[in-house]
């Protein structure tokens, strides 16, 4: 920045700095004329084209208005050698501003100069400002592939005198995010790497995408569809023992640098993946990302325990924990990587109906994870509006399995929130469940809604036969788990429930309410009142629990608080009828049923 008062940084955050690090104030519009002409070879632009390229679909007038605007809000960002911007009648031009993009014109010098190089190119080119569609827009998406270029030829380049391996491990993987054809990028990720995997044969890989077609393809080759992408995430920090949290985070390396040496899917950069662990719109991110899979991984006393999710349809395909000792690590970390890198490419190639079915039908998938999103928790507002984004992802495919078995479960809910015990939400619940099994009878949730329904009618073994079904159907489905859990709960087995529903949580550590409010309800009928308020206190949306709650205070001999809870339950749903409630809610055994009763009675229900 020697003899220039202001910098402008265009990857990741887009801003103007001053020579001490400060923030310039500048309106966002401004910023992405700089950008425009500090990335451009233009540095200086007609104001016709620049008020219709920043402003388009506007009225000629109104773009040169607001060009105007932005120019006068600028005018206070001068240096002792001129303005950051000048401006006549007729053009706009460039003044002493230094740009982050001019390290991309020697990105294949020093290794420090590369390293840098790679930092910005991962925080992507104006990503983080709307873009002002049309020319702009089209103009931003070259640049990227402009400096993915530079980064790829500087690689090259700096490959063969660099002895930073992690970077060029980290850059490679990056790369191939992008060109899982790019056999150049591949041979050097091989050669920097001592990964075990990169000799392992791989399955039948699918036919390369197009646009990787265009490097090192031969002419002819038949068109195909996008592979799809692969998310690993990062193992979080656990206990106190650094090692082994540094053999789980070894073996995300391992796998993640295994599956890049392959064409039948795309591994997203482990940047862009730890972002996924936060995400709480899935769709949005699906959506933005286009990330097919995920796999997520846990260390805990146990072991590692990893498990592969297929995105479009929140689903778990694949899981599996695998032992830990502290006696041979790097063998250990060389079986696992093997085994999960295994898993995952064949698991990426025998679904390969169902991604073609999410490339088909993206927004059946989109609305389908929005009613799945609402459904974290228990509100009957918010089952409703599961219940319509459901019926949303049906419009754009009529016999879409998981969407009607959305539908099946939100009628089910529904007539559990209300406590009514009305017969037609169960008949539209198993209407929408066998609905869902015609259109795929492999579908676990399908089967899942049928031992629900079947529960709530009271024929308690056809409902643990469907939810066995379902559990066979997907081992490590965790929301099969706790519904399998829920109706040993009435089948009076307590105990056996709330161990299904420690796997189910152990599976989905942020858990939805119903899983804890099951785990309140199994507490109850073992005697343990204190742990089933614990429980419940741990839901989001305590409401649908206050019943338990009241009862269980009642029976500790707190009545104070039973009462509080009593107050709640019945404020949330006036027409609650303890013994009406008691009539229909099945449980096998009547002592289940006596002792729901005598705390429900004790809480003054």
């Amino acid at each position: 920045m020697t003899g220039r008062g202001y910098h402008l940084r265009t990857f990741g955050e887009l801003r103007l700095v001053d020579l001490d690090g400060e923030v310039a104030a500048c309106p966002e519009r401004g910023l992405l004329i700089l950008a425009y002409l500090c990335a451009s070879e233009q540095k200086v632009i007609s104001r016709d084209k620049l008020a219709m390229l920043i402003w388009p679909g506007r009225e000629k007038s109104i773009a040169f208005k607001n060009l105007r605007s932005t120019l006068w809000r600028m005018r206070n960002l001068v240096t002792h050698l001129g303005a950051v911007l000048s401006a006549t009648e007729a053009e706009v031009a460039l003044g002493p501003v230094s740009c982050d993009v001019a390290e991309f014109e020697a990105a294949n010098g020093s290794e420090e100069r590369f390293r840098r190089v790679l930092t910005l190119w991962r925080d992507t080119f104006l990503a983080s400002v709307d873009l002002p569609p049309g020319c702009y827009t089209d103009w931003v998406m070259e640049k990227r592939r402009d400096f993915t270029e530079l980064l790829r030829g500087a690689l090259l380049e700096v490959e063969q005198r660099s002895a930073d391996r992690p970077t060029l491990r980290s850059a490679c993987v990056h790369l191939l995010e992008f060109d899982p054809a790019d056999a150049a990028v591949r041979e050097i990720l091989e050669r920097v790497s001592n990964s075990p995997l990169l000799n392992a044969s791989p399955p039948r890989a699918w036919l390369r995408p197009r646009a990787s077609a265009e490097r090192g393809s031969a002419a002819g080759e038949p068109e195909a569809f996008p592979v799809p992408r692969v998310a690993l995430l990062p193992p979080a920090a656990f206990g106190s023992d650094p090692m082994l949290h540094a053999v789980s985070m070894a073996v995300i390396e391992d796998v993640t640098i295994g599956l890049c040496s392959l064409r039948s899917l795309s591994v997203v950069a482990p940047y862009t993946a730890e972002r996924i662990r936060g995400a709480s719109d899935k769709a949005a991110f699906l959506e933005k990302h286009g990330v097919t899979y995920a796999l997520d991984c846990c260390m805990s006393d146990q072991g590692l325990f990893t498990q592969l999710i297929f995105l479009p349809s929140d689903e778990i395909v694949w899981a599996e924990r695998f032992p830990i000792s502290p006696t041979g690590l790097l063998q250990q970390r060389q079986e696992i990587a093997y085994h999960v890198a295994r898993a995952v490419t064949e698991q990426v190639e025998t679904g390969r109906p169902e991604h073609l079915d999410y490339l088909a039908h993206p927004e059946a998938y989109y609305h389908y994870l929005g009613g799945l999103r609402r459904l974290s928790g228990l509100g009957l507002p918010e089952v409703r509006r599961a219940r319509r984004d459901f019926r949303d992802a049906l419009r754009y495919k009529q016999d879409f399995a998981p969407a009607l078995s959305g539908i099946a479960r939100t009628y089910a809910t529904e007539w559990l929130l209300t406590a009514r015990a009305e017969d037609e939400l169960l008949s539209l619940a198993e209407r929408h469940a066998k609905d869902a099994i015609e259109s795929n009878d492999r579908l676990p949730a399908a089967h899942r809604e049928v031992g629900i329904v079947k529960l709530y009618q009271g024929d308690v073994d056809e409902s643990l036969a469907a939810l066995d079904l379902a559990e066979q159907l997907s081992p490590h489905y965790a929301d099969v788990l706790y519904s399998h859990a829920d109706t040993l709960v009435h089948a009076s087995c307590p105990d056996k429930a709330l161990e299904k529903l420690g796997k189910a949580l152990s599976l989905n550590p942020l858990a939805p309410d119903a899983y804890l409010w099951s785990a309140a309800g199994a507490s109850y009928f073992l005697g343990e009142y204190e742990q089933a308020i614990g429980f419940a206190y741990r839901m989001k949306d305590k409401t649908p629990s206050d019943r338990i709650v009241a009862a269980s205070w009642a029976m500790l001999g707190d009545r104070k608080k039973a009462r509080q809870h009593r107050m709640r339950a019945l404020k949330a749903n006036p027409t609650f009828d303890a013994d009406k409630w008691l009539a229909v809610i099945p449980f096998k055994e009547q002592w289940q049923k006596d002792l729901y009763r005598e705390g429900l009675k004790k809480a003054g229900f």
